[in-house]
Formats: C-alpha cells, structure tokens, sequence
C-alpha cells in the first residue's frame, strides 16, 4: 500500500523542531545551522509541510531565539528576526497583556539598542535554560520580552512619532517611521533617482511616499517583497533614446531636447494600452493606474521642460548667458545636485501651467511662460 506523503512528513517536522530545540538548550553547535536552516525551509517543501509545522507552536519562537542568537540575517528595520505567529500576531503587538505581565511606560530607544539588547537577553535565557533554571522555555520568554518591550514604547506618549503599521499589504506589525540608512541597490543610481524624485515631487518630501526605499516595514522581508513586486510590476523605467549625432559629434542641448521629445511620443503611445496594473505586496492606493500616470507625465514633462530651457538658454549670446552647468552628456542625469534648481522653477513652471499633460514640445502653453523666464532657471 503506499506511504501518503503527508504521512512521510508527519514524524519530520516535529522531529525537526525538537532536535533544533535540543541543540541550542545543550549548546551543541555542530550542524546547528543546518538544522536552523532545515526547521526555516520545512513549510515552503509543499502544503502537506506548511500544515504540520504550523501546528508546531514552537518553531516560530525558536528560528526568532536562534536569529538574535547567532546574529544571522538583516538588522535595518524593527521586526527583523522576529517572525511573524499564525493568525493571531497583529493581536500581540495591540492587545494588552495580562497586569503581571504589562510592563510600565518607556521611551523608544534607537534601533541599534533595541538589537543589542535582543542579542544579550537571547544569551541569557539561553544560559539560564542549560542551568535549568525556570519552567518556560528560553524560545518562549524571549518572544514575550520582545512584545512586552514593544508594549512599554505603546504606553508612552511619544510612541506615535516613532511608530506606525507596516506598508506591506496584508501586513498590520508595527513598524519605525524613520526609513532604514542603508546604501541603494547596485542597480540603482542614486544621483539620477535624485534627479527623478525631484522632478516629480520637488524639493518638498512626497505626500505619500510612492517608492519602497521610503516606506516604512515591519521587517526586512515584507520590504523585500514589496520591493520585487515594485520592480517587476509598478516601477516606471525612462530610457531616453542616445541623440543622434553626425561626424561623432558630442551632444548638445538641442539634441538631447530632441532625443526627450522622442521618448515623450513614444510614451505616449505605450501609456494608452497599458493595463491596470494589480499588486500583491505594494500597496495598492500607489499602484493605481491614474496616480502613477499622473507621476509619470510630470517626471517626463519637467525633465523635457529643463531641457527646453537649456537648449533656449544655450543659443543665447555668452555674456547673457548664466555662469551653469548645462546638460551635454548622455548621463547628464547623474549629475543631479548640479541640476535640482532648475528642475525646481521647471516644475513650479509646469504645475501652474502646464495642465496635467505630458509635455511633447512644440507651443504648449507652459514652455511659452517657461521661455519667458529663461533667465531665471539656471
């Protein structure tokens, strides 16, 4: 007769849990992080896997202990290590616990303390464990330190300026507001995403933050996965075609205003067959078709509007002509501190005049007022 394979898995899991239990209480440290490693994969082998270890109260607490104490993973954002409970994990950070447990009011204290302190108390339960000292386990208390610590910044008063939810949807653990210092991805060019932010929003900070570098997780894994729904699905690449030059020529003004228009036109007409675009993990009130076509068309309607300005300032005899860099590179993008106040009058430019539509050259209203003030954008 043959095995069911949930019937196979069945002894696993709990076999599993029970030995990565065992091996950090007798402080065994061979394979120790293979058996962490094997007790994280189990749920994500198949469903049958999901199921059995979800039942395993433990496993959570347990990966989180062996997370602070063996000083694995990411430490940018609050929750980093602490995995999430089945079901009732949103309750833990809200509800109040029972009087003995509550414990008084403090005021929130910087992330890197927050995680050192996690580290030590994960030590010393552990220690006090082996020693045989108290009746629950080492996993179990440190999960209610790490609640009990949340609730004493919930009972301050100046816990609404530290804290909010998590932006991921489907996510409700609290989460710092201030976003993570941490270098860009190595695919993305910061000076340029300057330039762009800028463009959309100005200099002023974005009344939503639309980018998952802005946003505030719980963890680093629901930043992770907003992150890559963002890339694949929301995010808006800008590919400017190269200027077409004769003899080798270098770029100017002018033709990089007309390698803009290019690329306005053909946006233009990819952006009325573009599909509402659905998402799993990023927010969806940013990932609204409007809201993005509207960011869109700024971004793209300033950045041709700086150049149109550029190209008029260029033609200008030299001793009218301001003493500032002006684009004449294909990557003039990535010099965006020289640029972000033009890009700024550009912008105040446009949002009077321009009418909410994506700039293509041409005698459109705001680049005649733009034209006007030639002077005073550079």
């Amino acid at each position: 007769m043959p095995t069911l394979l949930a019937d196979a898995l069945e002894p696993l899991v709990p076999t599993a849990v029970q030995l990565l239990q065992e091996a950090v209480t007798l402080n065994q440290p061979e394979g120790l992080g293979m058996l962490v490693y094997l007790v994280r994969v189990l749920p994500l082998l198949n469903r049958e896997a999901r199921d059995l270890w979800r039942k395993e109260y433990d496993a959570v607490a347990l990966l989180t202990l062996c997370d602070y104490l063996f000083h694995s993973g990411h430490r940018l954002r609050y929750l980093d290590g602490v995995l999430p409970s089945d079901g009732n994990d949103a309750a833990s950070w809200t509800e109040p616990l029972d009087p003995v447990l509550m414990p008084a009011p403090q005021r929130v204290i910087a992330l890197e303390s927050i995680f050192k302190n996690r580290a030590t108390l994960a030590e010393t339960l552990v220690r006090e464990e082996r020693l045989g000292e108290g009746d629950v386990s080492a996993a179990l208390q440190f999960e209610l330190s790490i609640v009990q610590e949340h609730l004493a910044f919930k009972q301050h008063a100046s816990y609404a300026q530290y804290f909010g939810t998590c932006q991921r949807v489907g996510c409700s653990r609290p989460a710092l507001l201030i976003p993570p210092d941490v270098d860009p991805d190595p695919d993305d060019a910061p000076s340029e995403a300057e330039y762009w932010k800028c463009c959309r929003d100005g200099r002023a900070p974005p009344p939503t933050s639309s980018l998952p570098s802005d946003m505030s997780f719980c963890s680093h894994g629901c930043y992770k996965a907003a992150n890559t729904e963002f890339k694949r699905l929301v995010k808006f690449d800008i590919a400017t075609p190269v200027c077409q030059t004769r003899r080798g020529r270098g770029p100017t003004p002018a033709r990089l205003y007309q390698a803009a228009i290019k690329r306005n036109l053909g946006i233009a007409r990819e952006l009325r067959a573009k599909p509402q675009v659905q998402t799993k993990h990023y927010p969806t009130s940013m990932a609204n078709r409007e809201t993005m076509l509207r960011e869109q068309t700024t971004m793209l309607s300033v950045d041709l509007g700086l150049l149109y300005a550029a190209q008029h300032v260029h033609e200008l005899p030299a001793r009218l002509r301001p003493d500032r860099p002006m684009p004449r590179t294909e990557d003039w993008r990535k010099h965006a501190s020289c640029y972000l106040n033009a890009v700024e009058n550009v912008r105040k430019v446009y949002m009077k005049h321009g009418r909410g539509e994506l700039a293509r050259g041409g005698t459109e209203l705001w680049l005649r007022r733009l034209r006007d003030q030639l002077l005073n954008i550079f």
